[in-house]
């Protein structure tokens, strides 16, 4: 096994462990560190889809990356009271 591949295993893990964390009542998707574990989990994912150059899975981790990467500045945003980020920003 890779180094590549421990890194997806590590994302699969961590996406997995977040979305449970939320099914089950322990986490609210409004959360920083939901939103954050989604962008780290997708991140790894990403990184191992475009090393064994699986593209359909690589668009989906990019785009739920961004998702995830959007949902941690528009939290930070909130906390610090700056105005919520818009699409094209």
């Amino acid at each position: 096994m890779t180094f590549v591949d421990l890194v997806g295993w590590a994302g699969a893990l961590v996406v997995l462990g977040a979305y449970a964390l939320l099914t089950v009542g322990r986490w609210r998707a409004e959360q920083l560190r939901y939103q954050a574990a989604n962008a780290v989990g997708a991140g790894a994912l990403l990184v191992w889809a475009v090393s064994i150059a699986a593209w359909p899975s690589a668009l989906l981790n990019a785009v739920w990356a961004v998702v995830g990467v959007y949902g941690v500045v528009r939290l930070g945003r909130r906390r610090t009271g700056a105005p919520p980020p818009h699409v094209g920003d």
